[in-house]
Protein backbone atom coordinates (compact mmCIF):
# COMPACT_ATOMS: atom_id res chain seq x y z
CA UNK A 1 0.00 0.00 0.00
CA UNK A 2 1.43 3.35 -0.81
CA UNK A 3 2.39 5.91 1.94
CA UNK A 4 1.64 8.73 -0.29
CA UNK A 5 -2.46 8.98 0.23
CA UNK A 6 -2.28 12.37 -2.34
CA UNK A 7 -0.18 10.60 -4.81
CA UNK A 8 -2.54 8.20 -4.67
CA UNK A 9 -5.53 10.01 -4.90
CA UNK A 10 -3.79 12.58 -8.10
CA UNK A 11 -3.00 9.04 -9.42
CA UNK A 12 -6.88 8.15 -9.32
CA UNK A 13 -7.82 11.35 -11.10
CA UNK A 14 -5.15 10.95 -13.73
CA UNK A 15 -6.54 8.06 -14.80
CA UNK A 16 -9.78 9.29 -15.23
CA UNK A 17 -9.04 11.72 -17.52
CA UNK A 18 -6.88 8.88 -19.45
CA UNK A 19 -10.06 6.87 -20.17
CA UNK A 20 -11.96 10.10 -20.76
CA UNK A 21 -14.46 10.77 -17.89
CA UNK A 22 -13.36 13.80 -17.37
CA UNK A 23 -16.51 14.89 -15.25
CA UNK A 24 -15.15 12.01 -12.79
CA UNK A 25 -11.80 13.23 -12.70
CA UNK A 26 -12.97 16.35 -11.85
CA UNK A 27 -14.67 15.76 -9.16
CA UNK A 28 -12.33 13.41 -7.83
CA UNK A 29 -9.37 16.74 -8.33
CA UNK A 30 -11.99 19.10 -6.45
CA UNK A 31 -12.26 16.12 -3.60
CA UNK A 32 -7.88 16.72 -3.55
CA UNK A 33 -7.93 20.34 -3.34
CA UNK A 34 -10.38 19.84 -0.10
CA UNK A 35 -7.58 18.00 2.10
CA UNK A 36 -4.69 19.26 0.00
CA UNK A 37 -6.04 22.99 -0.90
CA UNK A 38 -2.16 23.92 -2.29
CA UNK A 39 -1.87 20.67 -4.60
CA UNK A 40 -0.39 23.06 -7.67
CA UNK A 41 -1.21 19.50 -9.77
CA UNK A 42 -5.04 19.64 -9.13
CA UNK A 43 -5.39 22.80 -9.11
CA UNK A 44 -3.61 23.05 -12.80
CA UNK A 45 -5.45 19.94 -13.85
CA UNK A 46 -8.91 21.27 -12.90
CA UNK A 47 -7.82 24.35 -15.30
CA UNK A 48 -7.26 22.26 -18.07
CA UNK A 49 -10.40 20.30 -17.74
CA UNK A 50 -11.80 23.74 -17.76
CA UNK A 51 -10.37 24.48 -21.37
CA UNK A 52 -11.60 21.59 -22.86
CA UNK A 53 -15.08 22.51 -22.54
CA UNK A 54 -14.18 26.51 -23.72
CA UNK A 55 -14.42 27.52 -19.74
CA UNK A 56 -11.96 29.98 -19.89
CA UNK A 57 -13.43 31.82 -16.95
CA UNK A 58 -13.28 28.70 -14.96
CA UNK A 59 -9.84 27.74 -16.14
CA UNK A 60 -8.66 31.28 -15.28
CA UNK A 61 -9.92 31.24 -11.63
CA UNK A 62 -8.06 28.04 -10.78
CA UNK A 63 -4.64 28.95 -12.69
CA UNK A 64 -4.51 32.09 -11.05
CA UNK A 65 -5.44 30.07 -7.57
CA UNK A 66 -2.21 28.17 -8.36
CA UNK A 67 0.08 31.28 -9.27
CA UNK A 68 -1.18 33.00 -5.98
CA UNK A 69 0.07 29.39 -3.72
CA UNK A 70 2.99 28.64 -6.25
CA UNK A 71 5.12 32.06 -7.30
CA UNK A 72 7.37 30.20 -8.18
CA UNK A 73 6.05 27.80 -10.44
CA UNK A 74 7.34 29.45 -13.70
CA UNK A 75 5.95 27.19 -15.90
CA UNK A 76 2.26 27.57 -14.82
CA UNK A 77 2.71 31.19 -15.23
CA UNK A 78 3.78 30.68 -18.87
CA UNK A 79 0.72 28.20 -19.35
CA UNK A 80 -1.42 31.02 -18.07
CA UNK A 81 -0.06 33.48 -20.26
CA UNK A 82 -0.68 31.05 -23.25
CA UNK A 83 -3.96 30.72 -22.23
CA UNK A 84 -4.88 34.57 -22.25
CA UNK A 85 -3.27 35.04 -25.67
CA UNK A 86 -5.18 32.84 -27.10
CA UNK A 87 -8.46 34.58 -25.26
CA UNK A 88 -7.45 37.78 -26.65
CA UNK A 89 -5.92 39.27 -23.41
CA UNK A 90 -2.37 39.74 -24.64
CA UNK A 91 -1.79 43.28 -22.56
CA UNK A 92 -2.73 40.54 -19.27
CA UNK A 93 -0.77 37.67 -20.85
CA UNK A 94 2.34 40.35 -20.74
CA UNK A 95 2.46 41.24 -17.63
CA UNK A 96 2.17 37.81 -16.46
CA UNK A 97 5.40 37.14 -18.77
CA UNK A 98 7.08 40.10 -17.10
CA UNK A 99 6.74 38.56 -14.05
CA UNK A 100 8.31 35.44 -14.99
CA UNK A 101 11.07 36.97 -16.27
CA UNK A 102 11.55 39.38 -13.00
CA UNK A 103 11.77 35.82 -11.14
CA UNK A 104 13.78 33.93 -13.91
CA UNK A 105 15.63 36.67 -16.17
CA UNK A 106 17.16 33.75 -18.08
CA UNK A 107 14.03 31.76 -18.86
CA UNK A 108 14.57 32.17 -22.96
CA UNK A 109 11.02 31.14 -23.78
CA UNK A 110 9.44 33.76 -21.67
CA UNK A 111 11.70 36.22 -23.48
CA UNK A 112 10.31 34.84 -27.12
CA UNK A 113 6.76 35.15 -25.86
CA UNK A 114 7.49 38.96 -24.82
CA UNK A 115 9.10 39.14 -28.00
CA UNK A 116 5.85 37.93 -29.45
CA UNK A 117 3.30 40.09 -27.18
CA UNK A 118 5.56 43.16 -28.03
CA UNK A 119 5.51 43.08 -31.66
CA UNK A 120 1.78 42.69 -31.55
CA UNK A 121 1.40 45.23 -29.67
CA UNK A 122 3.29 47.18 -31.83
CA UNK A 123 6.43 47.72 -30.07
CA UNK A 124 8.88 46.67 -32.80
CA UNK A 125 12.01 47.58 -30.95
CA UNK A 126 11.29 45.80 -27.93
CA UNK A 127 10.02 42.76 -29.66
CA UNK A 128 13.64 42.58 -30.57
CA UNK A 129 15.27 43.56 -27.79
CA UNK A 130 13.78 40.41 -26.17
CA UNK A 131 14.43 38.50 -29.04
CA UNK A 132 18.25 39.37 -28.74
CA UNK A 133 18.04 38.27 -24.71
CA UNK A 134 15.81 34.75 -25.89
CA UNK A 135 17.97 33.83 -28.56
CA UNK A 136 21.43 35.05 -26.85
CA UNK A 137 20.31 33.06 -23.66
CA UNK A 138 19.13 29.95 -25.21
CA UNK A 139 22.54 29.69 -27.27
CA UNK A 140 24.33 30.14 -24.29
CA UNK A 141 22.84 27.32 -22.31
CA UNK A 142 23.67 25.04 -25.88
CA UNK A 143 19.84 25.15 -26.79
CA UNK A 144 18.04 26.28 -30.06
CA UNK A 145 21.07 25.97 -31.62
CA UNK A 146 19.35 24.10 -34.41
CA UNK A 147 16.06 21.46 -35.25
CA UNK A 148 17.89 18.83 -33.09
CA UNK A 149 18.28 21.37 -30.03
CA UNK A 150 14.69 22.99 -30.86
CA UNK A 151 11.61 21.62 -29.30
CA UNK A 152 9.26 20.77 -32.20
CA UNK A 153 6.53 23.36 -30.77
CA UNK A 154 9.07 26.13 -30.09
CA UNK A 155 10.48 25.50 -34.23
CA UNK A 156 9.14 28.43 -36.17
CA UNK A 157 9.10 31.12 -33.37
CA UNK A 158 12.23 30.37 -32.53
CA UNK A 159 13.18 30.08 -36.16
CA UNK A 160 10.88 33.22 -37.41
CA UNK A 161 12.30 35.17 -34.10
CA UNK A 162 15.93 34.75 -35.21
CA UNK A 163 15.39 35.73 -38.86
CA UNK A 164 13.65 39.31 -37.41
CA UNK A 165 16.16 39.69 -35.12
CA UNK A 166 19.02 39.48 -37.67
CA UNK A 167 16.72 42.10 -40.69
CA UNK A 168 16.41 44.23 -37.27
CA UNK A 169 19.55 44.41 -35.54
CA UNK A 170 21.30 44.32 -39.13
CA UNK A 171 19.18 48.03 -39.68
CA UNK A 172 19.29 49.15 -36.29
CA UNK A 173 23.28 48.85 -35.95
CA UNK A 174 23.67 50.49 -39.35
CA UNK A 175 21.68 53.11 -39.00
CA UNK A 176 23.21 54.05 -35.59
CA UNK A 177 25.35 56.24 -37.45
CA UNK A 178 23.70 56.84 -40.93
CA UNK A 179 23.45 60.83 -39.98
CA UNK A 180 26.97 61.03 -40.24
CA UNK A 181 27.40 58.75 -43.17
CA UNK A 182 25.26 61.60 -45.10
CA UNK A 183 27.88 64.27 -43.72
CA UNK A 184 31.03 62.35 -44.74
CA UNK A 185 30.61 60.14 -47.40
CA UNK A 186 29.67 56.10 -47.40
CA UNK A 187 33.28 55.24 -48.64
CA UNK A 188 34.58 57.00 -45.50
CA UNK A 189 32.81 54.32 -43.40
CA UNK A 190 33.28 51.05 -45.52
CA UNK A 191 35.51 49.49 -43.18
CA UNK A 192 32.76 50.17 -39.98
CA UNK A 193 29.98 48.45 -42.36
CA UNK A 194 32.18 45.76 -42.58
CA UNK A 195 33.32 45.50 -39.13
CA UNK A 196 29.22 45.37 -38.46
CA UNK A 197 28.32 42.86 -41.07
CA UNK A 198 31.13 40.69 -39.46
CA UNK A 199 29.69 41.18 -36.11
CA UNK A 200 25.94 39.76 -37.54
CA UNK A 201 27.98 36.92 -38.50
CA UNK A 202 27.67 37.90 -42.31
CA UNK A 203 31.18 37.05 -42.65
CA UNK A 204 33.84 35.32 -40.14
CA UNK A 205 35.49 38.27 -38.89
CA UNK A 206 37.67 35.81 -36.71
CA UNK A 207 40.96 37.49 -37.09
CA UNK A 208 43.75 35.55 -38.63
CA UNK A 209 46.33 35.76 -35.96
CA UNK A 210 44.68 32.90 -32.93
CA UNK A 211 46.30 34.80 -30.72
CA UNK A 212 43.72 37.50 -31.04
CA UNK A 213 40.31 36.79 -29.88
CA UNK A 214 38.12 40.57 -29.28
CA UNK A 215 35.52 38.83 -26.80
CA UNK A 216 33.04 41.81 -28.14
CA UNK A 217 33.48 43.55 -31.55
CA UNK A 218 36.50 42.76 -34.12
CA UNK A 219 37.39 45.98 -36.21
CA UNK A 220 39.58 44.72 -39.68
CA UNK A 221 41.91 45.81 -41.41
CA UNK A 222 43.53 47.29 -38.98
CA UNK A 223 47.47 47.20 -38.32
CA UNK A 224 48.14 43.65 -37.16
CA UNK A 225 50.37 42.99 -34.14
CA UNK A 226 49.81 43.13 -29.99
CA UNK A 227 52.14 45.94 -29.56
CA UNK A 228 52.29 49.49 -31.30
CA UNK A 229 54.41 52.81 -30.27
CA UNK A 230 52.35 54.64 -27.52
CA UNK A 231 54.08 57.87 -29.84
CA UNK A 232 51.25 56.98 -32.33
CA UNK A 233 49.32 58.34 -29.86
CA UNK A 234 49.31 62.69 -30.08
CA UNK A 235 48.60 63.03 -26.63
CA UNK A 236 51.66 60.58 -25.39
CA UNK A 237 54.42 63.01 -24.84
CA UNK A 238 51.80 65.26 -22.72
CA UNK A 239 51.05 62.31 -20.24
CA UNK A 240 54.72 60.94 -19.87
CA UNK A 241 55.30 64.99 -19.23
CA UNK A 242 52.96 64.27 -16.20
CA UNK A 243 54.61 61.32 -14.91
CA UNK A 244 56.19 62.91 -11.63
CA UNK A 245 53.31 64.42 -10.20
CA UNK A 246 50.96 61.30 -11.09
CA UNK A 247 53.62 58.86 -9.81
CA UNK A 248 53.66 60.74 -6.60
CA UNK A 249 49.47 60.78 -6.01
CA UNK A 250 50.44 56.99 -6.88
CA UNK A 251 52.76 56.40 -4.21
CA UNK A 252 50.55 58.57 -1.60
CA UNK A 253 47.74 56.73 -2.19
CA UNK A 254 49.38 53.10 -1.71
CA UNK A 255 50.82 54.64 1.73
CA UNK A 256 47.06 55.50 2.53
CA UNK A 257 45.45 52.67 1.40
CA UNK A 258 45.04 49.51 3.25
CA UNK A 259 43.05 48.44 0.69
CA UNK A 260 41.54 49.18 -3.10
CA UNK A 261 38.87 48.04 -4.92
CA UNK A 262 38.95 44.88 -6.76
CA UNK A 263 39.71 45.47 -10.61
CA UNK A 264 37.96 41.89 -11.57
CA UNK A 265 34.39 42.15 -11.78
CA UNK A 266 33.57 38.01 -11.80
CA UNK A 267 30.86 36.51 -14.08
CA UNK A 268 28.25 34.18 -12.46
CA UNK A 269 29.45 31.04 -11.65
CA UNK A 270 33.32 31.57 -12.41
CA UNK A 271 35.85 30.95 -9.45
CA UNK A 272 38.67 33.79 -8.82
CA UNK A 273 41.16 31.17 -9.93
CA UNK A 274 40.11 31.28 -13.32
CA UNK A 275 41.39 34.61 -13.48
CA UNK A 276 44.13 35.45 -11.01
CA UNK A 277 46.34 33.05 -8.85
CA UNK A 278 49.59 33.45 -7.12
CA UNK A 279 52.28 32.14 -4.82
CA UNK A 280 51.98 35.11 -2.70
CA UNK A 281 50.43 35.32 0.96
CA UNK A 282 47.14 37.12 -0.73
CA UNK A 283 47.11 37.36 -4.48
CA UNK A 284 45.06 40.66 -5.53
CA UNK A 285 44.40 43.27 -8.11
CA UNK A 286 43.41 46.50 -6.84
CA UNK A 287 42.69 49.40 -8.57
CA UNK A 288 41.83 53.25 -7.65
CA UNK A 289 39.45 53.86 -10.28
CA UNK A 290 39.36 57.84 -12.50
CA UNK A 291 37.03 56.42 -14.40
CA UNK A 292 35.31 52.32 -15.15
CA UNK A 293 32.91 51.82 -17.91
CA UNK A 294 32.41 55.39 -18.71
CA UNK A 295 31.58 56.39 -15.16
CA UNK A 296 33.85 59.51 -13.59
CA UNK A 297 34.58 58.55 -9.93
CA UNK A 298 35.35 62.43 -9.06
CA UNK A 299 36.23 61.71 -5.34
CA UNK A 300 39.20 60.40 -6.80
CA UNK A 301 39.59 62.81 -9.14
CA UNK A 302 39.91 65.20 -6.60
CA UNK A 303 41.80 63.21 -4.08
CA UNK A 304 44.65 62.95 -7.01
CA UNK A 305 44.57 66.43 -8.59
CA UNK A 306 47.76 65.93 -10.58
CA UNK A 307 46.56 62.77 -12.44
CA UNK A 308 43.30 64.33 -12.72
CA UNK A 309 44.23 67.22 -14.64
CA UNK A 310 46.71 65.13 -16.83
CA UNK A 311 43.57 62.72 -17.55
CA UNK A 312 41.05 65.82 -18.37
CA UNK A 313 43.76 67.43 -20.94
CA UNK A 314 43.70 64.75 -23.27
CA UNK A 315 41.69 63.17 -25.82
CA UNK A 316 39.87 60.03 -23.71
CA UNK A 317 37.69 57.64 -25.18
CA UNK A 318 34.90 58.25 -24.52
CA UNK A 319 31.64 55.85 -25.09
CA UNK A 320 28.50 55.68 -22.95
CA UNK A 321 28.82 52.93 -20.39
CA UNK A 322 31.36 51.44 -21.65
CA UNK A 323 34.62 53.72 -21.88
CA UNK A 324 37.16 55.20 -20.67
CA UNK A 325 38.54 52.85 -18.46
CA UNK A 326 41.44 54.50 -16.40
CA UNK A 327 42.75 53.62 -13.05
CA UNK A 328 46.27 53.00 -10.65
CA UNK A 329 46.81 49.29 -10.94
CA UNK A 330 48.26 47.64 -8.36
CA UNK A 331 49.63 43.98 -8.26
CA UNK A 332 50.51 42.57 -5.36
CA UNK A 333 53.50 40.33 -4.47
CA UNK A 334 53.14 37.18 -5.90
CA UNK A 335 49.98 37.22 -8.03
CA UNK A 336 49.42 36.53 -11.44
CA UNK A 337 46.86 37.91 -13.73
CA UNK A 338 45.89 34.41 -16.02
CA UNK A 339 45.71 34.87 -20.00
CA UNK A 340 42.55 36.19 -20.87
CA UNK A 341 41.50 37.88 -24.17
CA UNK A 342 39.69 42.33 -24.27
CA UNK A 343 36.56 43.10 -25.67
CA UNK A 344 37.48 45.21 -28.97
CA UNK A 345 40.45 46.12 -30.77
CA UNK A 346 38.74 49.82 -31.87
CA UNK A 347 40.74 50.62 -27.67
CA UNK A 348 44.03 50.01 -27.09
CA UNK A 349 45.83 49.80 -23.66
CA UNK A 350 48.05 52.50 -22.58
CA UNK A 351 50.63 51.63 -19.35
CA UNK A 352 52.14 54.18 -17.62
CA UNK A 353 54.52 51.92 -15.04
CA UNK A 354 54.56 54.36 -12.04
CA UNK A 355 56.25 51.43 -9.39
CA UNK A 356 57.52 48.44 -10.77
CA UNK A 357 59.96 45.77 -9.00
CA UNK A 358 62.22 42.65 -10.83
CA UNK A 359 60.40 40.18 -12.17
CA UNK A 360 56.97 41.62 -13.30
CA UNK A 361 55.82 41.54 -17.05
CA UNK A 362 53.47 41.27 -19.44
CA UNK A 363 53.46 38.30 -21.80
CA UNK A 364 51.17 37.90 -25.02
CA UNK A 365 50.65 34.34 -25.61
CA UNK A 366 53.15 33.02 -27.93
CA UNK A 367 54.23 36.62 -28.37
CA UNK A 368 56.62 37.53 -26.55
CA UNK A 369 57.09 39.36 -22.63
CA UNK A 370 57.16 43.11 -22.42
CA UNK A 371 59.05 44.10 -18.91
CA UNK A 372 57.90 47.22 -17.71
CA UNK A 373 60.09 50.49 -16.71
CA UNK A 374 59.05 53.06 -14.79
CA UNK A 375 58.17 56.50 -16.34
CA UNK A 376 58.07 54.67 -20.12
CA UNK A 377 54.89 54.34 -22.06
CA UNK A 378 53.67 51.37 -23.53
CA UNK A 379 50.50 50.61 -25.26
CA UNK A 380 49.29 47.26 -26.78
CA UNK A 381 46.26 45.15 -27.95
CA UNK A 382 44.66 43.38 -25.39
CA UNK A 383 42.17 41.45 -27.89
CA UNK A 384 45.46 39.43 -28.00
CA UNK A 385 45.51 36.26 -25.15
CA UNK A 386 47.67 37.88 -23.01
CA UNK A 387 48.47 37.76 -18.68
CA UNK A 388 50.70 39.69 -15.84
CA UNK A 389 52.70 38.58 -13.10
CA UNK A 390 54.47 40.05 -10.38
CA UNK A 391 56.82 37.58 -8.84
CA UNK A 392 58.88 40.41 -6.86
CA UNK A 393 57.87 40.74 -3.16
CA UNK A 394 56.87 44.15 -3.84
CA UNK A 395 53.74 46.12 -5.49
CA UNK A 396 53.87 47.02 -9.24
CA UNK A 397 51.88 49.78 -10.00
CA UNK A 398 50.82 51.35 -13.18
CA UNK A 399 48.44 54.32 -14.74
CA UNK A 400 46.35 51.88 -16.97
CA UNK A 401 43.92 53.20 -19.66
CA UNK A 402 42.02 52.18 -22.64
CA UNK A 403 42.57 54.61 -25.76
CA UNK A 404 41.41 54.90 -28.72
CA UNK A 405 43.11 52.49 -31.54
CA UNK A 406 45.60 55.68 -33.65
CA UNK A 407 44.55 53.48 -36.52
CA UNK A 408 41.24 54.63 -36.78
CA UNK A 409 40.28 57.81 -38.48
CA UNK A 410 38.13 60.36 -36.89
CA UNK A 411 35.26 59.41 -38.33
CA UNK A 412 35.68 55.77 -37.54
CA UNK A 413 35.45 56.69 -34.06
CA UNK A 414 32.98 58.91 -33.96
CA UNK A 415 30.34 55.83 -36.34
CA UNK A 416 32.06 53.44 -33.28
CA UNK A 417 31.24 55.55 -30.48
CA UNK A 418 27.24 55.71 -32.08
CA UNK A 419 26.89 52.00 -32.68
CA UNK A 420 28.45 50.86 -29.32
CA UNK A 421 26.32 52.77 -27.55
CA UNK A 422 23.57 51.31 -29.44
CA UNK A 423 24.25 47.98 -29.26
CA UNK A 424 24.69 48.50 -25.39
CA UNK A 425 21.33 50.08 -25.19
CA UNK A 426 19.80 47.42 -26.97
CA UNK A 427 21.14 44.58 -25.32
CA UNK A 428 20.47 46.43 -21.72
CA UNK A 429 18.21 44.29 -20.01
CA UNK A 430 14.59 45.80 -19.04
CA UNK A 431 13.85 46.40 -15.33
CA UNK A 432 10.52 44.34 -14.76
CA UNK A 433 8.43 44.47 -11.70
CA UNK A 434 6.85 42.07 -9.65
CA UNK A 435 3.45 40.25 -9.33
CA UNK A 436 2.90 40.32 -6.55
CA UNK A 437 -0.44 37.92 -5.31
CA UNK A 438 -3.09 40.80 -4.94
CA UNK A 439 -1.94 41.51 -8.38
CA UNK A 440 -2.59 38.00 -10.03
CA UNK A 441 -5.96 38.04 -8.26
CA UNK A 442 -7.02 41.46 -9.39
CA UNK A 443 -5.07 41.43 -12.92
CA UNK A 444 -8.23 40.33 -14.94
CA UNK A 445 -10.87 42.69 -13.04
CA UNK A 446 -11.61 45.71 -15.02
CA UNK A 447 -11.47 49.09 -13.96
Amino acid sequence: MSTNPLADRLQQANDFVRSGEVLQAEFRYLAILKEWPQSLEALTAIAELALLRDDIERAIQFFQQAMQLHPGEAPVFMRFAEVLIASGQSREARKIVEAVLYRLPANSEAWLMLGWLRKHAGDALGALRAWYQAINRAHRAGIWLGADTTPPHLLAPVTQAAEALHQGSRELFLNSYESLRQEVGTGVLSRVDRAVQGYLGEWDASPADARQRPKFFYFPDLPPGPYHDPFLQPWAQQLLDSYPGIRSEAIRVLKEDQRLADFLEFPAGSKVEEYLQGAGPRPSWEALFFYRHGQRFDENHVRCPQTSAALESIELCRIADQAPEICFSVLSPGSHIMPHYGVTNTRLVMHLPLLVPSDCALRIVDGGEHCWTEGELMMFDDTFQHEAWNRSASTRMILLMDCWNPHLTDPERLAVKQLVETISDFQRLDNFAPLDPAGVANLLQKS
